[in-house]
């Protein structure tokens, strides 16, 4: 209990915030200025992180860029809270090198991935349904892998990755981490509690990639 308790406090005196008033009407697109990407790092991808995960550690070599938005994503009908992206390399297109153009403007650099976070939604969260959604996010990442399962790299050795969606397993970690209520699968959890009548759907937190049907960008 304790050391709950200390998470928490660590969590809720450091937790970023977005750099603009999330309630104003003009529709902001800004990249993370408070230290989201860094906070996230220290917190969940590096070695002894306050609620370091494992299963990010491909990420710790990895670029992420981060983005606040107050604009509404909807998608099948679903608000959703947070995207994560992959970066697709530069195409003879004038609409891929504007996108390309747009991410260096806004990170200096072309991240491996962007993660969009809607500030409106954020700042009502509570510390642990906002670390949910973060690691929600953090787990659509993934170095991708070959046909024998092994991780692949490009010629310079430079890792490739990937978009993926949630499996069981990764349900059950955020689960055992934030609980049920803050993962937004209190359903899932009852229905597998009372046992499969003809089938059940994944069920997510609103989240635009699972909406989305795993695109990449």
């Amino acid at each position: 209990m304790a050391r709950a308790s200390n998470i928490h406090r660590l969590v809720r005196d450091s937790r970023p915030t977005p750099p603009f008033d999330a309630a104003e009407l003009a529709l902001r697109f800004e990249p993370d200025q408070d230290g989201l990407g860094e906070w996230v790092h220290r917190t969940f991808i590096e070695e002894g992180g306050v609620l370091e995960n494992p299963r990010h550690a491909h990420l710790r070599s990895a670029s992420i860029g981060w983005l606040w938005t107050n604009a509404e994503h909807k998608d099948r009908n679903r608000v959703a809270m947070g995207t994560c992206q992959l970066i697709a390399p530069a195409q003879a297109k004038w609409s891929s090198q504007k996108a390309l153009f747009q991410l260096i403007g806004w990170f200096g650099e072309v991240p491996d991935f962007l993660i969009t976070i809607s500030a409106p939604h954020a700042v009502h969260m509570d510390d642990m349904s906002f670390c949910a959604l973060i690691e929600h996010e953090l787990c659509h990442t993934a170095q991708d892998e070959d046909e024998y399962g092994m991780p692949r790299f490009t010629r310079e050795g430079e890792p490739i990755y990937r978009i993926i969606g949630h499996d069981v397993e990764q349900f059950v970690d955020v689960v055992a981490r934030y609980g049920a209520d803050a993962t937004d699968t209190r359903e899932m959890v009852s229905a597998a509690n009372a046992g499969a009548s003809v089938g059940m759907a994944s069920v997510a937190m609103a989240c635009g990639t699972c909406a989305g049907g795993r695109k990449a960008a």
